[in-house]
């Protein structure tokens, strides 16, 4: 008897769960950004909220919860109720780095979210001051080989600088990171001649290229990118080894029911399918990449491993 009544309420839940997933959503949805607005992070869950909002018929609300790298954000989400009406949109930094370089951190990406899919991917690129007499990634690395050169991001422990620590550890170049307080100061930063060479965003580095006050080296992904398939990768430009790019993805307190789970990814991997999507998007430098949440945590834990080794070899810490 024990056993049917098991077997009665497990069929109960399962029934519930896969109602309420049919059904969801049926109020508001909140999607939590851990930037300001007007980065990838914000723009692509705005883009995609715009359309899941008129795909459900319910609101789709776009929550910027900015500072502390990210954190502030990350752990408002992984406090919500895990019902499907908050998620979380991340990046590399929040979802693997932070863990990696700070001492203390108030959120713990594994036991707190459930990975949903990856939404969109932005090239990184290594550019150079137009009057810095470096016009290739060969003669940067053979200028770093002869004394230190010093390199631009976003800000110390994000995947720019480590992917500018990277560089150096495979060629066994000298490189110097700034920081600074984002990608566009970054960017002007190089415009302006007061460092010789970034890694930015590519988004951030098209218009100082545009002005010709900035050139592009190579792309940091294992691969061309469409946005401008003339650019050479790292690897083609004697770096081995070396392939990263800035993905956005979307994620859900740990403990959501895995049917809304499955939803929101079918409903998602469709509106980031539609042209208009992929047109906007384009428009940032940015280009969908959905994918199902297994692909997405295998991801996770294979670049996790990588920027592990990086932070090590390099001892960046961020206190």
């Amino acid at each position: 008897m024990k056993r049917l009544i098991a077997a009665a309420l497990a069929a109960t839940f399962m029934f519930a769960g896969a109602a309420s997933a049919e059904d969801y959503p049926t109020r508001a949805v909140n999607i939590v950004v851990p930037f300001a607005p007007g980065g990838i992070l914000d723009i692509a869950a705005r883009v995609v909220g715009e359309r899941l909002q008129q795909k459900w018929g319910q609101p789709v609300v776009i929550e910027n919860r900015a500072g502390a790298s990210g954190m502030i954000g990350a752990q408002a989400a992984a406090k919500a109720k895990p019902d499907g009406y908050t998620l979380f949109v991340a990046e590399t930094g929040v979802t693997i780095i932070n863990g990696l370089i700070f001492k203390t951190v108030s959120y713990d990406m594994e036991k707190d979210f459930t990975p949903i899919m990856t939404l969109t991917d932005t090239p990184i690129v290594v550019v150079a001051n137009a009057q810095a007499g470096i016009n290739s990634m060969k003669e940067l690395l053979e200028k770093a080989k002869k004394g230190e050169v010093d390199f631009a991001s976003p800000a110390a422990g994000t995947l720019n600088h480590l992917t500018g620590e990277w560089i150096a550890l495979e060629t066994g170049t000298k490189l110097r990171h700034i920081g600074y307080k984002g990608g566009a100061p970054a960017a002007t930063a190089v415009a302006g001649g007061e460092v010789p060479v970034a890694v930015l965003a590519y988004s951030s580095a098209k218009p100082f290229v545009d002005s010709g006050r900035v050139k592009l080296l190579a792309v940091t992904d294992a691969k061309r990118v469409t946005v401008d398939p003339g650019l050479p990768t790292l690897q083609e430009s004697g770096v081995p080894n070396v392939a990263s790019t800035q993905w956005a993805g979307l994620f859900a307190p740990a403990g959501t029911p895995q049917p809304i789970i499955d939803k929101i990814q079918k409903d998602v991997a469709a509106v980031l399918a539609l042209p208009e999507v992929k047109e906007r998007l384009a428009a940032v430098g940015a280009a969908p990449i959905p994918s199902t949440p297994a692909a997405f945590a295998a991801r996770i834990k294979t670049e996790r491993a990588q920027l592990e080794k990086i932070v090590k070899a390099a001892q960046i810490a961020v206190n």
